[in-house]
């Protein structure tokens, strides 16, 4: 069940209160007289639902009534709904009165009062229907904006005031209004069924997918443009280590290249390379050189990773404090009972609401303290180490010099070093330059892997993009639409409609009842006479109903029929809602009318409600069961002894 109407509730402006029920899961009937209020009775559940205009007629009712309520049966639970009737010069009110429970009564006047407005009201009757969150995204090319169903577009499935229920031109309720009537048109396939919570649930995995395989495409795009502009620098710089005699590799490929240069930047000029040169003590220096500079870079190392541990620590130091902070709260609470309502507004709590106590936060609180205390103690060791790292990185760097120095007496005490080191110069600068632009170069990632990734989500996105497909969707629609074509057919033989030996389908896009004839389409604005618009709206809503009631869609269980037998029974012929001033013809075509209607709803017990309002009052027991109230004789909507608020009541 979404939702049915248990009470249409009426408060004067004295307190009165006029309570109108209705039975759940059956057809409700209220037969009487004209201008006794009963058409209003539709305008009334569309302004308790958060319409933006009060649509009930200027007279006696706006004048005598100070608040309009309802109250609904929801899935779990019920609901008692009010909204204030606006002024004579206003259209609506902002004041609305909401009260929810598992058994809700209707309540005194003097208890409304305001607890949410219009947009809160919509919002929480959009959640009482079912209906999740959903996006229509309009075709590309399309200037309107994305729309989300709710309920007031529910709404529409639901009423079928007297003057919308024998019109040609739209099957439903508002479509006069063109852009009323669009939003319907995109918002309908959700409701049906055809873009459902799981085609929903699919678009929101497709956008995070797309999201993902854009950044990998991005990535894929930045080392493809990396490596393109760096292949020919590479292999120049390789070129030249193997004419310095640094290497013999010629591989093929970016990858293949960094990695020689990298395998090749990891050689030092040993001693090694100036044995052939007169004495020992330039080669011993040369050594030592060598082993001082891998001291430095070694030293460099763990000074920058201290230093990224530092900053890692003063992060969590931060976060942890913030924390420690508001946890802290907690302590104003010291010394108080523990119970179960609102530390703010004093207010009982559920008992099913689980609540963490105040041992439980000061639980954590210790924890998080705990925790700050480690790191805190463990920041001065930090900063010792770094200081020791930095003294020893002095230390090298002032051997580094003292070691140059002395390799620059020796040789230019021996000549015959020069030419061996010119060579060990040429060397190490193409070393350098090679260090130079791997250095350059980012950590860059496993390509394949990557590659790999990017073909994953997108075949990914590609079985996603089939099934929320524009082609995928009308499928549904059309094979939904053929389904309640099929209905509608059977139906339309049982009322004896014009057209009925042909095919029936529902039209979407044009919003109206279509038999599809050997000649061609008839759309229902080209359907015969009265008795086949309103036989046509009765089949046609009935058929969504059932429709949604099976399959569980999110639109509230109520089906609004404002005098359907207006065409045959009008109310210039109306003696006690007796109907013997009519035809014999047209007295069996309403009770054909009205047992079908109650047929269908038994079908479906108790998942649909219907409620009708009528002249007629058919001399049938079925018929007399389903009567809820009879207004003839003074009895109406709203009593005469009520004050009019015009009176200063």
């Amino acid at each position: 069940m979404s939702m049915q109407l248990l009470d249409i509730v009426l408060f004067s402006h004295d307190g009165q209160r006029r309570v109108l029920s209705f039975r759940l899961g059956a057809v409700n009937v209220i037969t009487g007289a004209s201008k006794t209020g009963k058409s209003a009775l539709v305008d009334i559940v569309d302004y308790c639902f958060g319409s933006g205009e009060c649509r009930v007629p200027e007279g006696i009712i706006r004048r005598a009534v100070a608040w309009f309520g309802i109250r609904l049966q929801l899935a779990n639970g019920q609901a008692f709904v009010a909204r204030r009737c606006p002024g004579v010069r206003a259209a609506s009110s902002e004041e609305c009165f909401v009260e929810i429970g598992e058994l809700v009564d209707v309540p005194q006047a003097n208890a409304l009062r305001q607890t949410t407005n219009t947009k809160g009201l919509a919002a929480l009757l959009t959640g009482w229907s079912g209906i999740s969150d959903n996006v229509h995204e309009p075709p590309p090319g399309q200037t309107r904006l994305p729309l989300s169903a709710n309920v007031r577009h529910a709404l529409a499935l639901c009423f079928q005031p007297q003057d919308e229920i024998i019109r040609r031109q739209q099957l439903f309720h508002g479509a006069g209004d063109s852009f009323f009537a669009q939003a319907l048109k995109d918002t309908l396939p959700y409701f049906i069924g055809a873009v459902d919570d799981e085609f929903v649930r699919k678009r929101e995995e497709l956008r995070r997918l797309r999201e993902q395989l854009r950044l990998c495409e991005r990535r894929l795009g930045e080392l493809a443009a990396l490596r393109g502009e760096g292949v020919s620098k590479a292999a120049a710089l390789l070129a030249q280590a193997r004419d310095a005699g640094l290497t013999a590799s010629d591989p093929q490929g970016w990858e293949a290249t960094i990695a020689a240069l990298r395998d090749m930047s990891r050689m030092a000029l040993t001693g090694a390379d100036m044995a052939f040169a007169d004495g020992t003590e330039f080669s011993r220096l040369s050594e030592h050189r060598y082993r001082l500079l891998d001291e430095q870079r070694r030293l460099r190392d763990e000074i920058d990773a201290a230093r990224a541990f530092e900053h890692d620590e003063k992060g969590f130091s931060h976060e942890v404090t913030e924390q420690q902070a508001r946890l802290k709260t907690i302590d104003i609470f010291e010394g108080s009972e523990p119970g179960q309502a609102c530390p703010l507004c004093s207010q009982e709590l559920p008992a099913t609401l689980q609540v963490p106590s105040v041992t439980d936060v000061k639980t954590v609180l210790e924890t998080v303290s705990s925790k700050l205390e480690s790191v805190t103690r463990a920041t001065p060791q930090i900063e010792k180490a770094i200081a020791e790292l930095e003294k020893r990185l002095l230390n090298v760097r002032e051997a580094l010099t003292k070691n140059h120095l002395e390799m620059e007496s020796v040789r230019f005490e021996n000549e015959r070093l020069v030419q061996v080191q010119d060579e060990s110069t040429k060397r190490a600068h193409v070393l350098g330059r090679v260090s130079l632009y791997l250095e350059s170069l980012p950590d860059l990632p496993d390509t394949k892997a990557l590659r790999e990734q990017a073909e994953r989500l997108s075949s990914q996105c590609a079985v996603l993009e089939e099934d929320l497909s524009d082609e995928r969707v009308r499928e549904r629609i059309e094979s939904i639409v053929s389904i309640l074509g099929q209905k509608m057919t059977t139906w339309a033989k049982t009322l004896d409609l014009e057209h009925s030996k042909f095919p029936l389908r529902l039209d979407i896009k044009k919003l109206t009842i279509i038999a599809d004839t050997a000649d061609g389409p008839v759309p229902m604005d080209r359907m015969g006479s009265g008795e086949n618009w309103v036989g046509y709206h009765l089949i046609g809503h009935l058929a969504l109903h059932d429709w949604f009631t099976q399959r569980g869609r999110p639109v509230p269980r109520f089906l609004f029929l404002d005098q359907p037998s207006q065409v045959y029974f009008p109310a210039e012929k109306d003696v006690e809602g007796s109907m013997a001033l009519i035809s014999e013809d047209d007295r069996l075509a309403v009770s054909r009318m009205f047992r079908f209607v109650v047929d269908v709803v038994s079908s479906l017990s108790p998942k649909m409600q219907v409620i009708i309002t009528e002249h007629a009052d058919i001399n049938e027991d079925w018929y007399q069961e389903a009567i809820s109230e009879r207004w003839r004789k003074g009895l109406k909507l709203v009593p005469d002894a009520w004050p009019r608020g015009d009176e200063g009541a």
